[in-house]
């Protein structure tokens, strides 16, 4: 018997329907994860450096771990912007077939699928997932780039109340 004003209980439900949510996102998952490869990187492993030629075109998605993109910045500081699990990176360049614009590096042992160009085609036409994923990620990035160049060039003004 539970009592629902009880912590223990009520920790123990939500755990439970975590887990099943967990489950359930695995599940969808797999559709679109077998047109890739797993990949596990190691805690300050390199995944690509800025100017390399994306190594066969290379998407990554990150199944489980902490990434870290770093943007270069004219005065040749970097801006970093961490991804967490169910991201997408490394998408421009090879779709713009240019050289890479960012560094990517692992900050904890993680667990990442990568396609190739035509791999993540296939993979986002069977599913609207990872095509969600994928756009809302780009977009995600977009506006925190849009913030912080912004700011440095004075577009954004501070609050002062």
């Amino acid at each position: 018997k539970c009592d629902w004003s009880s912590d223990v209980c009520s920790s123990d439900l939500v755990e439970k329907i975590n887990n099943i949510v967990r489950i359930k996102k695995m599940e969808k998952r797999e559709s679109y994860l077998q047109y890739g490869r797993k990949i596990i990187f190691e805690p300050g492993s390199v995944i690509y450096k800025s100017a390399s030629t994306p190594s066969k075109n290379a998407i990554f998605y990150i199944v489980a771990g902490l990434v870290k993109i770093e943007v270069s910045l004219n005065d040749g500081s970097k801006f970093p912007v961490y991804l967490q699990p169910d991201n997408v990176f490394g998408i421009v360049e090879p779709l713009s077939e240019c050289a890479r614009l960012t560094n990517a590096f692992s900050m904890e042992k993680s667990l990442l699928y990568v396609w190739d160009i035509d791999d993540f085609y296939t993979a986002s036409s069977i599913s609207w997932e990872l095509t969600y994923i994928s756009i809302t990620g780009l977009t995600r990035f977009l506006r925190i780039l849009n913030a912080e160049f912004g700011e440095k060039l004075g577009l954004i003004k501070e609050r002062t109340t």
